[in-house]
């Protein structure tokens, strides 16, 4: 399913939905826990660390189906991303077995187990996915420059709309110079602060090459000549009076 564009729409769509129930079990843990006595402390946070950690997986399993079918991506990075949610998962199921067993009995134990599964887990399995959308984004940038190119070399294009798919195919090779140099980045904030900065950059170049099609537009349907208006002035009976 996944394979299709409404797939992936689809998995994007169950992400959204992920997320805002995420945030709203945290919203009423916040209120659950102001609420709880001292002695119910520790239990209520338990329940609600468990809850997220249902939720979490949810997500991530959707993910490896995503990761699994996706389009578009390389042999190898897909393989990369489906071992990392391969080995976040079992963790994932190894924590949240322990916390509905009672295996913690104290806050401190808990927070360090939190940081493990980050740290150990999560994050590669964060990277891996980072990697595989920015070579998504590069199939997708190297199909483009592609069309582009041809479009150039077969369609007579406005010179102002040449001028603007020219400054629209540099930008994109922009784009693509900064996506490939995601892969030699390790650490995963900075990867993820570089692959903003490379999306928003794509979006410029799709401002430049919508810009370049309403221009084309204008060059193929240009709009009818206006009409000169009459000197109204000039024709009334009082101005040639005057002129006589």
């Amino acid at each position: 399913m996944l394979q299709t564009r409404r797939g992936v729409e689809l998995f994007y769509s169950f992400q959204k939905k992920n997320t805002e129930d995420l945030l709203a079990n945290r919203e009423r843990c916040r209120e659950d826990l102001r609420r709880a006595n001292r002695d119910a402390q520790f239990s209520t946070l338990l329940h609600c660390y468990q809850r997220e950690l249902v939720l979490d997986r949810e997500l991530h399993e959707k993910k490896r189906q995503y990761m699994e079918s996706i389009p578009g991506i390389s042999s190898v990075l897909r393989d990369q991303a489906l071992l990392a949610e391969n080995a976040f998962l079992p963790a994932l199921d190894a924590l949240l077995k322990g916390v509905g067993n009672d295996v913690f009995t104290g806050r401190e134990d808990l927070i360090e187990a939190k940081k493990n599964l980050h740290s150990a887990y999560r994050v590669p399995a964060l990277l891996a996915e980072l990697r595989v959308e920015a070579d998504r984004s590069l199939t997708w940038v190297a199909h483009l420059l592609h069309q582009l190119f041809l479009m150039t070399q077969n369609t007579e294009l406005g010179p102002e709309a040449f001028e603007k798919t020219a400054e629209a195919f540099t930008c994109f090779e922009e784009g693509e110079t900064q996506l490939m140099g995601l892969s030699t980045i390790e650490g995963f904030e900075d990867a993820n602060a570089a692959l903003g900065k490379s999306l928003t950059h794509l979006q410029t170049c799709t401002n430049l090459l919508r810009e370049a099609h309403r221009l084309q537009q204008l060059f193929e349907n240009p709009p009818p000549p206006e009409e000169p208006q009459e000197n109204r002035e000039e024709l009334s009976p009082r101005r040639r009076w005057k002129n006589l």
